[in-house]
């Protein structure tokens, strides 16, 4: 038993909470303000914006346990993928239905707003105290219906706390129904809602799910302000959670190691759970070294590779993936007039004609992206890594 190795603490899949948080400062001292402006009875609801694997779902269940350690009630809503053939009432239903779900309290305390599920077509509860909806398709005025819910809701709560704090991720999802960012606004905006509640609404999305709404002054991009965008780890942070992380499994990483992680992640939160997570079971007599480090790379490659990597090459054509091997080849951004050559050295038959219209195409497909004019790079090492290892 002694010689056990405790088990792997690290966590490589997307938005599952890591063992040890670390970083985000600047973001957990904003949403302390925020919980200390709601007592005051002014609720300034906000979005956090971060490309994938970047940590918006850690920030988030980091929230929850800090407004609950106050004594503040916090629901997290995972909003599903919707389509173009969903409507606005689509996803009335499935925010009414997952707001109470991870409330830490019983639901059939919920009297009021159970009454008004059932009358709208839901009922409840099933096995786990969950929620259903029944055969009848949920009708009605999707804004009416949000408002009617958030108020029964608050109802049933407002003796237990002065605030509710909504977290809902990836906002991202309601691009196919945009349309319904602009109703949760008008609930939020509604008297009734502004005077006689506490909910505090914060979003997460993607840049690129967020630009529409910061574009011409948008009445979303007003509203939820302010707008604060995730970045990834500080190499500091990188390494104060690597070894905090470590602190209790008796296992020891080396200075070369940690610093090399930090050069091919990037600080990147999900690349490097990733990393650590096969570096740690890699390690030898309780040590990851260099030993460790080739095969763990290859492994994090070949897990990005599948869920991610993969499916961004697809989009590239052959011409595409020339430049990307191109780009991939130096450590360094590279001007356009250093494009060319290389091009022509690695595939004599490229026409030079041509590099700035398979640039462009790259750059809307976010393979790789532009620091400033005319200069292009990959966007992270370990894409290079991976397209360096491209038969």
């Amino acid at each position: 038993m002694a010689n056990r190795i405790a088990p792997n603490p690290f966590t490589p899949k997307s938005g599952m909470e890591p063992k040890f948080f670390a970083g985000r400062d600047k973001e957990i001292e904003l949403f302390h303000k925020k919980l200390v402006e709601a007592k005051h009875r002014r609720y300034d609801h906000f979005c956090i914006l971060g490309e994938w694997g970047i940590g918006k779902t850690a920030l988030f269940k980091e929230f929850k346990k800090i407004a609950q350690t106050r004594r503040i009630l916090a629901t997290y809503v995972s909003i599903r993928e919707f389509q173009e053939s969903d409507r606005f009432i689509n996803a009335t239903e499935h925010l009414i239905t997952h707001i109470p779900r991870s409330l830490p309290l019983k639901f059939e305390t919920l009297t009021n707003f159970k009454k008004f599920l059932s009358g709208v077509g839901v009922t409840l509860p099933f096995i786990g105290g969950g929620i259903q909806v029944s055969e009848k398709q949920l009708s009605g005025d999707p804004q009416a219906l949000l408002l009617d819910a958030l108020m029964r809701l608050w109802k049933d709560l407002k003796q237990q706390t002065d605030t509710i704090v909504v977290l809902l991720d990836d906002a991202q999802n309601y691009k196919p129904i945009s349309g319904f960012l602009t109703i949760i606004k008008n609930v939020l905006s509604d008297d009734e809602i502004q005077k006689k509640t506490g909910y505090l609404f914060i979003l997460t999305s993607t840049n690129i799910g967020w630009d529409e709404f910061l574009k011409k002054h948008h009445p979303i991009g007003r509203f939820f302000t302010p707008v604060l965008t995730l970045h990834n780890l500080s190499e500091e942070e990188t390494h104060f959670l690597v070894q905090k992380s470590l602190d209790s499994t008796g296992v020891k990483v080396s200075k070369s190691i940690l610093k090399k992680i930090y050069e091919y992640t990037e600080g990147h939160p999900y690349e490097l759970q990733i990393l650590c997570s096969y570096l740690y079971e890699n390690q030898i007599g309780r040590k990851i070294t260099v030993r460790s480090w080739d095969t763990s790379l290859g492994l994090t490659l070949e897990n990005l590779g599948q869920i991610l990597l993969d499916t961004l090459i697809r989009e590239a054509s052959d011409r595409e993936r020339q430049l990307l091997k191109v780009l991939a080849s130096v450590e360094y951004p590279l001007e356009w007039k250093s494009i060319i050559p290389l091009v022509k050295n690695m595939a004599k038959s490229f026409p030079s004609h041509s590099v700035g219209k398979f640039l462009s195409r790259l750059l809307e497909k976010g393979l790789i992206q532009q620091p400033k004019r005319g200069v292009y790079k990959l966007p992270d090492r370990m894409f290079r890594e991976y397209i360096l290892r491209l038969e």
